[in-house]
């Protein structure tokens, strides 16, 4: 967006932030479109599935993704943090993050069902897998650049907003899903499901073309990697409220063992068809429109503290009304649960780092973090294993112990980073009370601190 002449440099700032609140809202909800086509937790364990995936296979999706978006940012990290301008670098890993989907969709069309069960499962995991990097290579960039162009004080409310708009698509999405799954043959199904969700991805790429990062910055000299190896250690040892987070976190990341199980624990213990996995997407989405109208507003009235401990209680409360649902109905709260965890943690956990991360190191902050949570991913396999032998109930009484603990350590330990000066440009002004997303007055005060 260019500067207009005539006005002061005041209201072309103020007029540049409008412009990147509403292309942000634009990507989010367009990639949270698509991704309700091809959603971790109701779809995707129904095809692994269908396949011929055991368990094991179908908890190895929460466990391919979680490592593979988390860990190879730590390996990119030093780079994105002197890399300048951020937006360049973020629109290349962009298109890396998006084009396995597409190879997804052709898999299914080309290859799925003409080849063997195993080499099936392969090629699904290897471009999954894929897709999951290509996101963990763009996330630092991406991340790095929304919070540079973002006011602290509307952090919350954007994530939101993007969460609420995508979710309302979303339930198109899951209506869609339902349809598509039942009237197309498999696997030809999945692959029309894998080629929408690319189309949605490739729209929310032209919204982020749009954004404006402002003034150049010089690139930063950096560190060479070995002193950048050596340097994560001590934020660990020093930062203590950062390790203290990264505790809680970790328990919370295990206790998602449970999350690819309930698709398949609902189908098999209530006899449904698999295309029940739309129902189950909508109310998915319902749940994800409910919940974002207050997260973003707790978020910036409280602070994310309190988001991420009801995130946790929120997948305590899935996993154990998974255990004592008596009914296909009374089912829909573990979907309800686990859309709030994931819409909580969706709208203040990176922002909850971007808080207690020095400005200049919050690359390697948000990388150290996911490197960090990676390997508690595998309890998905855990999960599997546990499922084969003693049955679902025990994968989700262990995932409802984890997540619970999370919630006690956050809340002893912790300490909510807006009760401290915050290392942020502004994050010391007060908390903005109004719920609505983008109102001007919160803009002029955003640009006025």
């Amino acid at each position: 967006m260019p500067s207009f002449p005539g006005i002061s440099q005041f209201e072309n700032e103020y007029l540049r932030l409008r412009w990147n609140l509403a292309a942000n809202l634009f990507d989010g909800s367009l990639y949270a479109f698509g991704m309700s086509f091809v959603t971790l937790h109701t779809v995707l364990p129904v095809l692994v599935e269908k396949i011929g995936g055991s368990n094991v296979a179908i908890g190895l999706i929460t466990v391919v993704w979680t490592i593979g978006f988390n860990f190879p940012q730590i390996l990119v990290a030093n780079f994105v943090q002197k890399y300048e301008p951020k937006k360049t670098l973020m629109l290349i890993t962009s298109m890396a993050q998006r084009i396995p989907w597409l190879l997804l969709s052709l898999t299914c069309f080309f290859l799925i069902g003409k080849v063997n069960k195993p080499m099936g499962l392969i090629l699904f995991f290897v471009l999954f897998g894929l897709a999951a990097v290509g996101g963990s290579i763009n996330l630092t960039a991406w991340f790095s650049l929304v919070m540079r162009i973002t006011p602290v004080q509307l952090r919350g409310r954007m994530f939101a907003a993007r969460a609420i708009v995508g979710a309302i698509l979303g339930i198109i999405g899951g209506i869609l899903v339902t349809e598509i799954l039942g009237a197309v043959s498999y696997p030809d199904n999945f692959g029309l499901l894998f080629l929408i969700a690319f189309t949605c991805m490739m729209l929310s790429y032209v919204s982020l073309t749009t954004l404006e990062e402002g003034k150049n910055r010089p690139r930063s000299p950096g560190m060479d990697y070995a002193r950048f190896f050596r340097a994560l250690p001590r934020i660990l040892s020093s930062e203590h409220n950062f390790r203290n987070f990264m505790i809680s976190d970790s328990l919370q990341i295990a206790s998602t063992m449970a999350g690819a199980f309930y698709i398949v624990h609902a189908i098999q213990k209530f006899s449904l068809s698999y295309i029940y996995a739309g129902t189950f997407t909508v109310v998915n989405m319902v749940s994800m429109i409910v919940g974002n109208v207050f997260f973003g507003f707790i978020a910036d009235r409280f602070g994310h503290k309190l988001n991420i401990i009801l995130a946790g209680l929120s997948a305590f409360g899935a996993a154990l009304t998974a255990i004592i649902a008596p009914s296909v109905e009374a089912y829909f709260l573990v979907f309800v649960f686990w859309t709030f965890m994931n819409g909580l943690n969706g709208v203040s956990r990176l922002p909850i780092i971007a808080e207690i991360s020095p400005e200049d190191e919050l690359p390697t902050h948000i990388a150290l973090a996911n490197m960090i949570d990676s390997p508690f991913a595998l309890t998905g396999i855990l999960a599997g294993f546990i499922a084969n032998f003693w049955g679902y109930d025990l994968v989700f009484a262990v995932a409802a112990l984890l997540a619970i603990t999370s919630v006690v350590w956050l809340i002893v330990t912790f300490e909510e980073p807006r009760n401290k000066v915050s290392k942020h440009p502004g994050s010391g002004a007060p908390v903005l009370e109004r719920i609505i997303p983008f109102s001007e007055p919160d803009l002029r005060m955003s640009l006025s601190e």
